[in-house]
């Protein structure tokens, strides 16, 4: 069976159990194919022979046997594994860590501490490239109560992601594209109130055969923002990014 749009085959490099379990179950309930390592030299062993068509590699740097860095080097020196693209993973974020890691080929180092939705986030963003190619604003997973109103019906709903030119509201009903709507919602930490109006640019439906990388949902452009609450939109985020 071959990798497609719905069965991109991650493994998942971890020596603890625990965390293994987390993102196993978190990946899995996303729609893709779990494998699992519990150190170095077996997540080398599974990439190289096990796995065909392998879409990604999650990998923690400090593993038995072998660590990340070994495993990255040998991963990128190996014709048969070296397009594949390996995300890494620590509890222990260090910057020369993280240049070093960069240096032999990975796609980027998150530290465990994030929220799983923030992993998957980055997760879904290498995997499908030309989806968060087409939106130039930088965004952030941000799990906000959104209150909207579509003509005289009021909806709530919690957001997945947010930018400066709009917000993903998760939905198990999601409204056609082009749906106009009215939203509220109170940015975290500092409690702004935002008020605008979008339009439903995608939806994303729920289907049991069918899983998902994205929640089902809508991703609503802002059409009618004003400039202050754009730019504390923007200051948020930056404050998430930096």
């Amino acid at each position: 069976m071959s990798a497609n749009a719905f069965n991109y085959r991650i493994l998942v490099a971890e020596d603890s159990k625990f965390y293994q379990g987390l993102l196993r179950e978190m990946l899995s309930a996303a729609g893709y194919e779990v494998h699992l390592a519990s150190d170095g030299m077996e997540c080398v062993r599974l990439a190289r022979e096990e796995i065909p068509e392998l879409s990604l590699v999650v990998l923690d740097v400090f593993m038995p046997r072998l660590d990340g860095f070994g495993v990255l080097r040998a991963l990128k020196e190996d014709p048969g594994t070296a397009r594949i693209p390996v995300l890494a993973v620590t509890a222990n974020y260090r910057e020369r860590d993280a240049l070093e890691l960069r240096r032999l080929g990975a796609t980027g180092l998150l530290n465990k501490n994030l929220p799983l939705e923030e992993i998957l986030f980055r997760i879904n963003r290498i995997l499908y490239p030309d989806k968060d190619a087409i939106r130039a604003n930088p965004r952030v997973v941000e799990n906000i109560l959104v209150r909207y109103q579509i003509d005289e019906s009021l909806f709530t709903g919690y957001s997945f992601n947010i930018s400066t030119g709009g917000v993903f509201i998760r939905t198990v009903a999601p409204p056609v594209e082009n749906t106009c709507l009215e939203l509220s919602f109170n940015l975290p930490r500092t409690g702004t109130a935002i008020r605008t109006s979008g339009t439903v640019v995608w939806r994303n439906e729920y289907r049991a055969d069918a899983p998902m990388a994205y929640p089902p949902g809508i991703g609503v452009k802002f059409t009618a923002i004003e400039q202050r609450d754009r730019r504390a939109i923007t200051d948020h985020i930056l404050s998430r990014l930096t």
